[in-house]
């Protein structure tokens, strides 16, 4: 196989006031034409800084040294701007973590797709570039192309966005593809697609792919190769089959680990312990020692080096040296969740009836985002809400809380119409304090100016609440601490915390007014699999304690199994299949909650590759039919009898 990507020996550095962070430390790694390699690893250990490195996308605090760099033979140490634009698109391009740093905001974005078209092939002309773009669109998943075409990024979905950055990526057909986390914020049929579409890409292209993700699901079901890095370093690199079968490396094992499954049902999750190093200076050593219950006192001296495994399978343990003590690495204890909470049998703390909405699109028309939807959600139930994106999750969620009106139907929460005009006071006021809200992007939802103390205090300030410690700075330091935070995080600002502890600030200030109801729309989908455990154990945890109340909204399916007592699925604005948990997985009775949960990756190469998820194209959606009750607690859209 010919090489197509040569990076030996490449540090990353970023100079920053307080001093130097070494992102990438020393990374040795080859990719061949046609092959998907997979880069995991927690939030800050270095992939994206990787990445950028080698699409020439360095911010200009940044500083990239390296014994060899090349792509397709073109050696990309020391390229001027002007000469790197030219490989830039066509040679090597890059798909962006986040889509809205990369679309520009104030065009529709069939127009960026053309644009990246034309760019690269110029004999395309207005027309052809147009019928590209529609092509891509189409391509990567975004139904409807020509109807989306005019359309701007924010009047997309998160995963709608996502897939229209994809698009731009693959105009110009690049021979290396480097795709940071490219399927975070899309649902799991669509990233079936996404990711199947990439192994299509390199083979169609003979192209080489770098694939940035936290999701080992989709690393198994994608990657040839799979690199896991820690802390700026490579610690195991072999196949998919080695890594995720023969894991050698404590941490590749920790990892694995994280992930929720339905024999822990009951049970909290197992989370690594601590967090990543600071970079600043990195620590001596093995930089997991600190977290490593098999840490040998030479972790704490000396880095190790790379290890042979086996073929290609090689990590860097002091554990696989020769003289090292033999050990018998033994799955993590799960602890139990806590307290057992009461079943939800209670009365209907929320009821949506018949709720319907939809959103004005330019040159008239509208798009349809809720048809008709109507259920219950108990006193004390998780309930969860599951659907691609676009299927109308989070506009369910936003006229839940009073953020959009819906255009027909109705929100009774506690028996009273959230919408009602005529509503007193009080009620207006039990209605603000009594239900809360976690965002997805906890970024986006976090005022980038104050500090985490004021930020859990703004409820009680706004809403006139007597903090019950005293002051509303004592009342911060509790909730903070109440998440897992030390005081020594109130007069920290949002981007001096990582992903994990924004969520958790996001999660205190909820959670600030002792809701009966709180709504979490996508609360962990950007979170690495071990700081995802540490927030949903947290949920469990406050659930249990607290008695509260949630609607969880999420396209980790094996995360909703974990947590949820029922289940609603959504598919185009209709709720279409509601049941209890284990019936819903068990029976799937909708054909779109089949596809939905087939396409669903698992951390396992091998039936990744055996299985060919099933499509759905909304022919059987059962639109105009009944929802009707197929068994006890199940119900199902479209009343097919016969094939239930």
């Amino acid at each position: 196989m010919e090489t197509l990507l040569q990076i030996e020996h490449l540090s990353v550095c970023f100079d920053a006031p307080a001093g130097t962070v070494e992102a990438v430390r020393d990374v040795t790694l080859d990719l061949a034409a046609g092959e998907i390699l997979a880069l995991v690893g927690e939030s800050g250990c270095g992939k994206s800084a990787l990445c950028r490195a080698v699409a020439g996308l360095l911010p200009a605090n940044g500083r990239m040294e390296a014994a060899k760099l090349t792509v397709a033979g073109a050696d990309l140490r020391g390229l001027r701007e002007r000469d790197m634009r030219r490989l830039r698109g066509k040679v090597v391009s890059m798909v962006l973590q986040d889509p809205m740093t990369s679309l520009e905001p104030t065009l529709p974005v069939g127009a960026q797709i053309a644009e990246a078209a034309r760019v690269h092939a110029p004999r395309l002309g207005r027309d052809g570039a147009r019928r590209r773009a529609l092509e891509r669109m189409a391509l990567v998943g975004l139904d409807r192309p020509e109807e989306r075409y005019g359309l701007y990024p924010y009047e997309l979905s998160g995963g709608q966005r996502q897939r229209a950055a994809l698009a731009v990526a693959l105009a110009g057909e690049p021979k290396l593809l480097l795709a940071d986390e490219p399927t975070t914020a899309l649902d799991v049929t669509v990233q079936a697609q996404i990711l199947d579409l990439l192994r299509d890409v390199r083979r169609r292209l003979d192209a080489g792919v770098v694939l940035v993700t936290h999701d080992l699901g989709a690393a198994a079901r994608a990657a040839d190769r799979v690199a896991v890095m820690y802390a700026g370093r490579i610690v195991e690199t072999g196949t998919a089959e080695e890594v995720f079968y023969d894991p050698r490396h404590p941490y590749t094992r920790a990892l694995l680990a994280c992930l929720p499954t339905p024999e822990k049902k009951g049970r909290r999750l197992y989370a690594i312990p601590g967090m990543p190093p600071t970079l600043m200076p990195p620590p001596r050593g093995d930089a997991f020692a600190c977290r490593n219950e098999y840490a040998l006192a030479i972790d704490y001296e000396l880095q190790p080096p790379m290890f042979p495994v086996g073929g290609a399978h090689l990590a860097a343990t002091w554990l696989l040296d020769p003289r090292a003590p033999r050990v018998t690495f033994s799955p993590p204890e799960e602890e139990p969740a806590g307290p057992a909470r009461p079943p939800a049998g209670g009365p209907a703390l929320l009821e949506v009836r018949h709720l319907s909405h939809a959103f004005p699109l330019p040159g008239g028309g509208s798009l349809r985002a809720l048809e008709d939807v109507s259920f219950q959600i108990r006193e004390g139930e998780i309930f969860g809400l599951v659907g691609e994106s676009g299927s109308g999750k989070s506009t369910l969620a936003q006229c839940v809380m009073n953020i959009l009106r819906p255009r027909t139907g109705s929100v009774v929460y506690k028996g009273v119409d959230v919408w009602d005009r005529s509503l007193s006071r009080a009620q207006r006021r039990m209605l603000r304090t009594d239900r809360q809200m976690v965002f997805q992007d906890s970024a986006a939802s976090l005022d980038p100016r104050m500090t985490a103390a004021d930020i859990v205090a703004e409820p009680m300030a706004v809403n006139r609440v007597r903090p019950p410690r005293g002051t509303l700075r004592a009342e911060a330091a509790f909730q903070l601490k109440h998440v897992g935070m030390d005081p020594s995080y109130l007069d920290k600002y949002p981007a001096q915390l990582s992903g994990g502890q924004r969520q958790r600030v996001a999660i205190a200030r909820a959670l600030a007014m002792e809701p009966s109801l709180l709504v979490a729309d996508e609360p962990v989908a950007a979170l690495d699999a071990s700081i995802r455990a540490q927030i949903v154990n947290l949920f469990r945890h406050l659930q249990a304690e607290h008695g509260f109340t949630f609607l969880f909204i999420a396209h980790d399916l094996s995360l909703v199994r974990y947590l949820c007592d029922r289940v609603g699925v959504l598919y185009r604005g209709r709720l279409v299949e509601l049941a209890p948990t284990e019936e819903l997985y068990g029976c799937p009775m909708h054909p779109y909650t089949q596809a939905l949960l087939d396409a669903a990756p698992l951390p396992d190469p091998r039936r990744e590759r055996q299985r060919s998820p099933r499509r759905f194209d909304g022919a059987d959606a059962g639109r105009d039919g009944p929802f009707t009750e197929a068994a006890p607690g199940h119900f199902v859209l479209g009343g097919k009898e016969a094939d239930l």
